[in-house]
């Protein structure tokens, strides 16, 4: 009888964390001003073989830019340690915005909808907004891989910057 009891709290415990947890979302949004137009940033963005070469977060990625398409992109954690992920392609429209969905699991454990979006500005320079919309019900438990997730965006952005200001010829 007492095991019962214990096992319907738990259940009860761990679905009304579920719940609670289930409603969560964490958004991370970070913005660079490029000085350069948007069809030159987005012809680097989606350089994926040149990733290994400028970019110190998504250090591979790799497959078909278009939409529903899978791709497989290695992240660099705040640790040190790389994560593969294969998110499926949500929105793709050249020199405006790229869109994926990353899971850890199974969907509603831990997702994470990437995006890229480009703004040109009548001055011939872009602004980029790099962001993500995490949920699911791990998210109020990530709040370190959060917080490097953070850092790892804003790295790419200045990355990304640097390697705008690179003239064509010196990528060789």
């Amino acid at each position: 009888m007492i095991i019962l009891v214990v096992a319907a709290v738990v259940v009860a415990a761990a679905t009304a964390y579920a719940i609670w947890a289930g409603g969560k979302e964490h958004r991370i949004e970070t913005t660079a001003h490029l000085d350069a137009r948007a069809n030159e940033v987005w012809a680097v963005l989606t350089d994926f073989p040149a990733y290994g070469e400028w970019n110190p977060f998504i250090t591979a990625i790799s497959g078909l830019l278009a939409e529903d398409e899978r791709l497989e992109a290695v992240f660099l954690q705040g640790n040190g340690k790389s994560m593969t992920f294969r998110p499926r392609v949500l929105r793709v429209s050249p020199a405006r915005q790229i869109r994926w969905l990353g899971r850890l699991g199974p969907g509603g454990l831990f997702d994470g909808e990437h995006y890229l979006v480009l703004e040109p500005q009548q001055d011939g320079t872009t602004v980029l907004t790099h962001g993500e919309r995490f949920t699911g019900i791990l998210v109020p438990l990530m709040a370190g891989t959060l917080g490097d997730t953070e850092r790892g965006f804003t790295s790419m952005n200045e990355a990304l910057a640097a390697r705008l200001r690179e003239k064509p010829g010196d990528r060789d």
